[in-house]
């Protein structure tokens, strides 16, 4: 039987969760159902990160002249605050210091 160990704080857990845990329970069930949702947005305001690190940030969305935008929801981790107002999330690659202004992302959804 499979045990996974969650980190203690709501965001980190809600990704760990979404990256790892949900893909791991469809695979042993053997179903055939369709990976994360996603949707393509642009980004709202300058996200920084540092390289050689990956960055899940959540982000919630909204439709600005009929484009869809991902705008942060910055917080710590052990803010559920973050997780209330966030409809998705955006990853920042390893090799990247981050994401501009305008840049096309996509949005996992939860």
């Amino acid at each position: 039987k499979p045990v996974f160990g969650l980190p203690g704080n709501p965001v980190s857990a809600m990704v760990i969760f979404d990256l790892f845990v949900t893909p791991t329970i469809r695979l042993l069930l053997g179903t055939t159902t369709p990976p994360q949702q996603q949707v393509h947005a642009r980004l709202a305001r300058n996200i920084a990160s540092t390289t050689g690190r990956e960055d899940y940030v959540q982000v919630r969305l909204e439709t600005r002249e009929g484009e869809l935008w991902a705008v942060p929801v910055f917080g710590k981790s052990n803010l559920i605050y973050t997780l209330v107002h966030a409809e998705g999330m955006v990853k920042i690659p390893l090799d990247s210091n981050g994401v501009r202004e305008g840049a096309w992302v996509t949005v996992l959804l939860h």
